[in-house]
């Protein structure tokens, strides 16, 4: 029997303390939130444009446009959504995502593995890079050209050379995020596109942790007639603080305001206490029956002492 009730009393410690541990552990995997925005204005965007990449400049927003023979650079007016500019790309290129770097515009290829250096002044390309694999999106965060090539891995790649230097793995509430697509680095923060989804998520450029997301789906489900047109397009506009986002084949490009967090931490480490201290009580109210049992068990009889002999 003392063996027995022995036995019993470790299972339920083991799995209280398997609980404990499951708890803990899916509290150190913090689920990312959802943001709201809303629509500050919105300036027309030609409809043929097969969009992979947004950057915003001197009042200006550069767009690349992709598919084979339609691939293109284009300045717009920020103001105005007129036409300032344009540079067709050779029809063996698949245009891809690009960045601002200096006075460049580096654009990535699809499946050409080679990424072009344009000069902003003239558009014309100055220098070509190679690169092993598939070109999607690309950013610059001040100290390297970050890039995705389509799967859940980012890259970061020296400017000069571009070379990787490391890579980290986008994840999502602990699961990996494929289909990484179009890019903008804001500080150590990174905005990206999922391909086929109307998400917007933000990344965190060191954990590739996914730290929040917004789903302007209310814009996206006005634009587009098939499969492939969807949002893809980000950039940043430092003057006002907010992002232009667009489509393939959009007919604008909008200007959002993504809200702010309003979960403190404090109240997130409070709720992984609370569940802890749940389980402790779980834990000794299972337990509290087995041990005054077994104590009883044990207890050695009192003697009755009117039966006893003198």
């Amino acid at each position: 029997m003392r063996r027995r009730l022995g036995a019993s009393i470790v299972c339920v410690l083991a799995f209280s303390i398997s609980l404990s541990v499951e708890s803990m552990a899916s509290d150190s995997i913090e689920e990312a939130e959802e943001r709201g925005f809303k629509v500050v204005r919105s300036i027309p965007l030609e409809e043929t444009s097969f969009t992979q990449g947004l950057e915003v400049l001197d009042g200006s927003i550069f767009q690349s446009s992709g598919l084979y023979g339609e691939s293109r650079l284009t300045e717009i007016d920020l103001q105005s959504g007129n036409i300032i500019r344009e540079m067709p790309i050779n029809d063996s290129y698949f245009a891809e995502g690009i960045t601002v770097l200096e006075q460049s515009i580096i654009m990535l290829t699809w499946k050409e593995e080679q990424a072009f250096r344009i000069d902003i002044s003239n558009f014309s390309i100055v220098e070509n890079f190679s690169f092993g694999g598939e070109g999607w999106g690309i950013c610059f965060n001040g100290e390297f050209l970050v890039m995705s090539n389509g799967t859940s891995q980012i890259s970061f790649r020296d400017p000069e050379t571009f070379e990787i230097n490391h890579t980290i793995q986008v994840s999502w509430d602990g699961q990996p995020v494929p289909n990484i697509n179009e890019l903008e680095c804001v500080g150590k923060e990174i905005l990206a596109n999922v391909w086929l989804q109307d998400v917007i998520i933000s990344i965190d450029s060191i954990s590739g942790k996914v730290q929040y997301f917004v789903s302007p789906t209310s814009i996206s489900s006005t634009q587009g007639n098939n499969s492939n047109e969807v949002l893809n397009g980000i950039a940043f506009d430092k003057s006002s603080g907010g992002f232009w986002i667009t489509g393939k084949n959009w007919t604008h490009i909008y200007l959002i305001e993504i809200s702010s967090h309003e979960t403190p931490n404090e109240i997130q480490e409070t709720s992984g206490l609370d569940r802890f201290s749940q389980i402790f009580i779980i834990s000794v109210v299972l337990l509290l029956p087995l041990l005054v049992f077994f104590r009883n068990k044990n207890k050695p009889e009192t003697p009755n002492f009117k039966d006893s002999p003198p």
